[in-house]
């Protein structure tokens, strides 16, 4: 297969997976807390704390997962997809097999170590950022993925072994992903600095507004991957709802994001005030969402009004890669460390929250603290522009 038409294929299939597994994956790891615990709040907390772990590992690990590439890039990309996989066939054996409480407990440990693992060490090529005009088209190929929650939510909810089948499928498809992507040639890149070193740059002075806007990232992904998701569940109550909502949102918004840059185009409003607002209010609206119907509109508004590219969020993977998930330089990997750090930090601040408040209350400041780091993040992005140029 050829190299560039390996990549689209591998990266279509794994993207696939994380858009069937993502959200899912701690939405069901929430429930098997509560029905463990029948406490709301602590099993919210448990679930927070665990993605807090994972992206912990990921923190630590990255700085050896960018050396790693100078032993070659297909072979760190095949250990991140392989343990991407592992992640969901823990799930899938937890939901085959019938194990005691303990061992339930220990393998949603395994998964978020995993997963912490799988963030850390997959890095793709740069390439990929062309790959896909190769084979599918990006309307296709995002239109595809796009149905992957609605199918997911109706598996989950129409088969009693929905989980157990939702996982194996995830875990197919990113080995298939890795099948795609096997005969490629290896390519190698230079990563110069040790871990030490990469850490430093992190803390560096020089680097503290872009450490600060890695920071703002991050707290906002952690409140739109894994916090608002909880949300809209415990509002819709239902795998199936919560999917179609997913769905539904990707398919509209494809066209509303074209027709806000538009707008915005036309009207030549480029100012960081201006934009600030519009992603302030993108996240503020979400405190309205009282119904499935509602969860949608807010979606959408949030989805159109904010780009992508600027938050490092793929919403069809529900994943926020440094770089689009391209290794670019050194300092991607130092993106990655700094977006790791927000999440853990909006978790901690979401945990504690939820221990000392009403969860109604931890999750409102959740959302209102996204929106704060949302237009926050604006303005430190345009300081840091002004900075460079």
């Amino acid at each position: 297969m050829h190299g560039g038409s390996g990549l689209a294929v591998h990266r279509f299939l794994f993207r696939a997976a994380l858009a069937a597994g993502n959200v899912f994956a701690w939405v069901i790891v929430f429930r098997v807390f509560y029905v463990a615990v029948r406490d709301l709040e602590v099993a919210l907390a448990g679930v927070v704390a665990l993605y807090a772990l994972s992206h912990c590992i990921s923190f630590v690990l990255t700085p050896l997962a960018g050396r790693a590439l100078r032993r070659g890039v297909k072979k760190t990309l095949l250990l991140g997809t392989v343990f991407g996989a592992l992640a969901f066939l823990l799930l899938a054996a937890l939901f085959l097999a019938d194990p005691s409480r303990d061992a339930v407990f220990w393998a949603i440990g395994a998964f978020a170590v995993v997963q912490g693992v799988y963030r850390a060490f997959y890095f793709i090529p740069y390439e990929t950022a062309n790959a896909g005009a190769q084979s599918l088209t990006p309307i296709f190929r995002e239109a595809a993925i796009a149905l992957v929650p609605a199918l997911a939510g109706f598996v989950l909810t129409e088969y009693r072994e929905g989980p157990a089948i939702l996982f194996a499928a995830c875990t197919a498809l990113m080995l298939l992903s890795a099948l795609a992507v096997a005969r490629r040639a290896e390519t190698y890149e230079s990563y110069e600095w040790t871990y030490a070193a990469t850490v430093r740059e992190l803390f560096a002075r020089k680097n503290h507004l872009a450490t600060g806007l890695f920071l703002l990232d991050g707290i906002q992904g952690a409140v739109l991957l894994l916090i608002w998701p909880l949300a809209v569940f415990l509002l819709v109550g239902s795998f199936r709802t919560l999917g179609a909502v997913l769905t539904a949102t990707l398919c509209v918004a494809f066209l509303g994001r074209f027709l806000v840059k538009k707008f915005l185009r036309s009207l030549a409003l480029h100012s960081p005030f201006v934009l600030a607002t519009i992603v302030f209010s993108t996240w503020i609206v979400k405190l309205a969402a009282a119904s499935p119907a509602q969860v949608l509109a807010v979606n959408i508004a949030y989805t159109s009004g904010t780009s992508p590219v600027r938050f490092n969020v793929d919403p069809h993977a529900f994943e926020q890669p440094a770089d689009g998930g391209h290794f670019i330089d050194e300092y991607t990997a130092v993106k990655e460390m700094g977006l790791s750090l927000g999440r853990v930090s909006m978790c901690i601040l979401f945990i504690v929250l939820l221990l000392t408040t009403a969860e109604s209350l931890a999750f409102a400041t959740a959302i209102i603290t996204a929106a704060i780091a949302a237009a926050w993040s604006v303005f430190l992005a345009h300081r840091l522009q002004k900075a460079v140029y």
